[in-house]
């Protein structure tokens, strides 16, 4: 879900950077959309930096109680 969030922050931000031209008074349009592109770069990197740090369960068995040879 990170992920999808930092690409759609990134993509909002680089519409209103790129493709908006309509002026809004009191409001920069380009700034606004530079901040929401750092802001989805941000999300993007702290989300795989949180998936990199997580312990990784492949290749770990299950211990079946069950199991006589225990």
């Amino acid at each position: 879900m990170g992920i999808g969030l930092g690409i759609f922050l990134v993509v909002i931000g680089a519409i209103l950077k790129f493709g908006i031209t309509t002026e809004v008074s009191g409001l920069d349009m380009g700034a606004i959309g530079i901040i929401l592109m750092l802001a989805g770069g941000a999300v993007i990197v702290l989300t795989l930096l949180m998936m990199l740090s997580r312990p990784s369960r492949r290749g770990e068995d299950p211990v079946h109680r069950d199991d006589p040879h225990l």
